[in-house]
């Protein structure tokens, strides 16, 4: 992309979004101190496919989750704060979808920025909340699998397809993003 997008600041919404992941985190990281605190020494460290626990290990093993699960919430924060530095100066290192690249020149400069804060507040930071609230749901959900000592059902399940949900609402999303966008440079009436 050879022109410039100027900074614009995000969206009450796109704040929004940043406020509730952040909260997240915190509270998988409130919840994992207060299960460790719960826990025996030894607990379930994994279960198979039929929910039983397949081996043990000491509850420390827990601080595991957490620190995993704050690995990829964290990374969509950065590339939200970095948006214009990596649209500006490295477009293709962000893999952006053809269309918001193809189109971006066709929208005013003035405009350009906000698309980018579209993008980024519906696409990226509406990824890093569901995978946060996913996360947070797992630590919970096999917290009390390793008091139980069994994984309910449901969770291996909702585990199994939360990829399928994800990508099936980031399609749809990214369509309905496009329309807006060709709706914007008038492509489309």
């Amino acid at each position: 992309m050879k022109e410039r997008i100027h900074p614009t600041p995000l969206s009450t919404k796109g704040k929004t979004i940043i406020l509730l992941i952040i909260l997240g985190i915190l509270a998988m990281w409130g919840f994992a101190i207060y299960a460790y605190l719960l826990m025996p020494k030894a607990v379930p460290a994994h279960f198979g496919i039929s929910g039983e626990p397949t081996r043990y290990g000491h509850k420390s093993g827990f601080f595991i989750l957490p620190i995993v699960s704050t690995i990829i919430p964290v990374l969509f924060l950065l590339l939200t704060k970095y948006r214009f530095t990596l649209i500006n100066k490295y477009p293709n290192l962000g893999n952006f979808p053809t269309f918001l690249i193809t189109n971006l020149p066709k929208i005013s400069e003035e405009k350009r920025g906000v698309w980018i804060n579209k993008y980024f507040e519906s696409i990226i930071l509406g990824t890093g909340f569901a995978f946060t609230i996913f996360f947070f749901i797992a630590e919970i959900v096999i917290f009390f699998g390793e008091i139980q000592g069994k994984l309910s059902l449901w969770f291996i399940v909702f585990s199994i397809t939360m990829p399928v949900w994800l990508i099936l609402a980031l399609i749809f999303y990214l369509r309905k993003f496009k329309l807006e966008m060709l709706k914007e440079i008038k492509e489309i009436p």
